[in-house]
């Protein structure tokens, strides 16, 4: 070989090898992150602790401050709910006794938990709630034998609620409420109360004439626009979204759902939600609270988890979906043992669907200078609702040993904003650390201000990773001249303990969905959700069920409930990203009729996705799909 061809070759080997290298350098695992990328987070929906979050969820009645004994079981909850009279605390003009009101919230902060609660004038079958000092200025009262109030050896008494005395009375003493209690972290939420039976607004069926003992619209007005104004860190539900004559004062509350998942949805004109849109406050929960109490004889129901979705009462996740109520009074679950274990695993689930769930997606610890630290967050909200309150945010800072280091302050995010869906809300935050050299974990929680209260919990794998109760972000390394962050491994999901019978209901149009292409919400009377997802297919449209849960691989039954104003349309469902079954969908009767298509599909034990496409014409519209979690075979 001559000396020429020889230097020919070895130069195409420099060159080949030079080219090499330039790849291997450039090229990085879609896995590993350079310093001050941003860094995706997991979610992590049964991450442990994530029922006992604060201010959501079924709560029970609290139990006297004077009993020795706690009757609730270990069923979980974050708050307790109690009423308080209204005589009890008024004693006379401008004159109040706080005491038993702050027996209750002692007690309750003492379990770690925050108050819902009510003060009432006439509450059915207990003594009159009236203070003394009315009675004796000549304030007409009447006696009843209605709602129980003659079942018992004591009795209540009704007021002449448009009593000009009275109504002075409750709006000095909503105004005193207010100077005392507004913001206060012993007290997750108050109803307005006060007026009617319970304090619950009403005063049926003394409603009519020639026996109406109704409020008049000044009155309710002017008691409404008191607690308005008093309260303004505190939030404060309503009854009855027609109470108030303004839209001002409407708008000023949560509400209150005294029949949940009974009179919820739209089967009647005075269910809570049809109340809720014909005020025009469909979107009040927003920024206000949706709470309530399951329907009594629903919790009385001893078979009413045994199935999901629920087979008596209106479907319950379809009411959470639709209200997206945080919190309601569920008495019974924490005072009688439920049935058998799907029972329980069903009860906790609708349990931990109400209100927030806040996920950290990603975090980005910027490369900054060697005594200081720049963080960036994206929070998402998995859950139903906002979040209502602006606790404060802390950091802190683990050793490599995960040792508490110290802490880096608190910042005041505007967690409110985080609403749910899977729009990503960007918050940040800085601080001199001066650390000496060395490799550390940068933790963040949210502070509950209540002493000793139940912990804020993210969904995240890395929450409680590294230190109890706090959200592990990133490891950061500090040099001599800068600080820059650390790749971190995260833990795995938490397996998933499905019920094992039963049907689990997932609506089209909820938040953990994705929505893809020309794909949109639409509202339906006639859907289980009072929505559906239209605009399917034509090569764009698309339509992804995440979170399909079955307890073990196999052969399900999947039911579709579609709605197609045409002779006939088809769809694609893949399975976990596998190739597509064609399905067709005859016409349902029209495009406000609600029908089903079954078939089988292949699930794999834990959570899966069902993806919905058409490529060349539309789809039908869908309203939810329903998994039959017995499976059919392997």
């Amino acid at each position: 070989m001559s000396n020429a061809r020889l230097a020919r070759l070895g130069l195409m080997m420099a060159v080949f090898c030079l080219l090499g290298s330039i790849v291997f350098m450039n090229f990085k695992p879609t896995h590993a992150y350079a310093s001050g990328e941003w860094q995706a987070q997991t979610y992590d929906p049964n991450k442990a602790g994530l029922e006992l979050n604060p201010l959501k969820g079924f709560l029970p009645f609290s139990k006297l401050p004077s009993e020795s004994v706690d009757p609730n079981n270990s069923f979980p909850h974050s708050m307790e709910w109690f009423y308080v009279s209204l005589r009890d605390l008024m004693t006379d003009w401008n004159t109040y006794n706080w005491a038993p009101l702050d027996a209750y919230l002692n007690d309750i902060a003492s379990r770690g938990n925050q108050a819902a609660f009510r003060v009432y004038v006439d509450y059915p079958g207990r003594t009159s709630g009236i203070p003394q000092f009315l009675i004796n200025g000549g304030l007409m009262t009447r006696d009843y034998d209605q709602n129980g109030n003659h079942d018992t050896s004591t009795h209540s008494l009704a007021p002449d609620w448009n009593d000009a005395n009275l109504n002075q009375a409750m709006r000095q003493f909503v105004a005193a409420l207010g100077a005392r209690y507004d913001g206060d972290p012993r007290i997750g939420f108050l109803t307005t109360g006060l007026y009617g039976f319970w304090g619950e607004w009403h005063t049926w069926p003394y409603n009519t004439d020639p026996t109406n003992w109704e409020m008049n619209q000044s009155n309710r007005d002017g008691l409404l626009s008191a607690f308005k104004g008093a309260f303004q860190k505190t939030q404060v539900l309503a009854r009855y979204p027609y109470s108030a004559s303004t839209a001002d004062v409407k708008n000023a509350f949560g509400y209150h759902d005294d029949s949940f998942s009974y009179e919820t949805l739209f089967e009647n004109d005075w269910g809570f939600w049809n109340l809720i849109t014909q005020n025009g406050l469909q979107n009040i929960w927003k920024t206000h609270p949706i709470g309530g109490e399951l329907y009594p004889p629903l919790q009385q129901d001893e078979s009413f988890w045994q199935h999901w979705p629920n087979q008596n009462g209106e479907d319950f996740q379809t009411s959470v979906e639709t209200t997206h109520a945080s919190w309601l009074m569920y008495d019974r679950v924490y005072k009688n043992s439920l049935p058998d274990e799907t029972a329980k695993l069903n009860a906790l689930r609708a349990h931990k669907m109400l209100g927030y769930t806040l996920y950290n997606s990603s975090v980005q610890l910027s490369d900054s200078s060697a005594s200081s630290l720049q963080v960036n967050v994206k929070l998402q909200n998995k859950g139903v609702a906002p979040f209502y309150y602006n606790w404060k945010v802390e950091f802190g800072v683990l050793n490599a040993a995960d040792t508490w280091v110290k802490s880096l302050g608190t910042e005041s995010w505007n967690l409110k904003s985080v609403l749910p869906g899977a729009t990503d809300y960007s918050f940040s935050y800085s601080a001199n650390h001066n650390l000496p050299a060395g490799d550390y974990r940068l933790v963040m929680r949210v502070v509950n201000p209540l002493s000793g209260g139940k912990t804020l919990r993210f969904a995240n794998t890395r929450q409680d990773a590294n230190r109890d109760g706090w959200l592990t972000l990133s490891g950061f390394h500090v040099s001599a001249s800068a600080t820059t962050s650390t790749i971190l491994t995260d833990p795995p999901v938490t397996p998933v303990t499905p019920p094992t019978s039963g049907v689990n209901s997932y609506e089209a149009e909820a938040v953990g969905n994705t929505l893809g292409g020309s794909a949109v919400i639409a509202d339906c009377t006639t859907c289980s959700g009072g929505g559906k997802v239209g605009y399917l297919g034509n090569g764009s449209g698309t339509l992804k069920f995440n979170g399909v849960t079955v307890p073990s691989a196999g052969n399900y039954k999947l039911t579709i409930q579609y709605l197609n104003g045409e002779a006939s349309r088809a769809a694609i469902l893949s399975v976990n990203g596998a190739a597509g079954t064609t399905l067709n969908f005859p016409s349902s009767g029209g495009w406000t009729t609600v029908a089903s298509q079954e078939t089988t599909v292949h699930l794999q034990a834990g959570s899966n996705t069902l993806l919905f496409s058409q490529p060349t014409g539309y789809a039908p519209d869908i309203d939810r799909i329903l998994v039959s979690v017995t499976g059919t075979g392997g």
